[in-house]
């Protein structure tokens, strides 16, 4: 069987926004993500939910010490934790189902060009949920507020 690395939208997607967020929500969305990449793609429950609410927390605990408003720190916080997504996987996957690629082949095939594709996601992405994020954090104006400023 012949694998390929693939980007990980539901990584990418929690460690923005537990980046953005904070911890417990970053973990909570790590979870979800997880449990539901779990019951969609693997036969075992609990490997991803694991793995990404571990990385949803930790990108949430980073939020709060670093500037979240450059690109850099997030899109680099995602290639970071692409790969220690994948050692953890390949971790708990070689520990409880016993079996696996060889840790070097899987680094240099899967691990390092996986965390390329979600660092490109992240570019993306980062600046569309940073946005959205403050915008609907601003507080809403009343039409009639509005109308009595004018």
């Amino acid at each position: 069987m012949l694998e390929k690395a693939l980007p990980d939208i539901f990584l990418v997607m929690v460690v923005l926004l537990g980046f953005i967020l904070d911890e417990r929500r970053g973990a909570i969305i790590g979870l979800c993500a997880g449990l539901l990449q779990d019951v969609i793609f693997s036969s075992a429950l609990g490997f991803f939910a694991l793995a990404k609410m571990i990385l949803g927390y930790g990108a949430g605990l980073l939020g709060r010490e670093l500037y979240r408003e450059q690109l850099l720190a997030p899109v680099l916080l995602v290639f970071v934790a692409t790969l220690t997504h994948e050692i953890l996987l390949y971790f708990l996957v070689s520990q409880f189902v016993g079996f696996g690629f060889p840790v070097e082949w899987s680094f240099s095939r899967l691990f390092i060009p996986k965390a390329f594709y979600n660092t490109v996601l992240a570019l993306l992405l980062y600046p569309f949920f940073f946005r959205l994020y403050h915008r609907l954090k601003q507080p809403k104006t009343s039409l009639h507020r509005r109308r009595g400023a004018i």
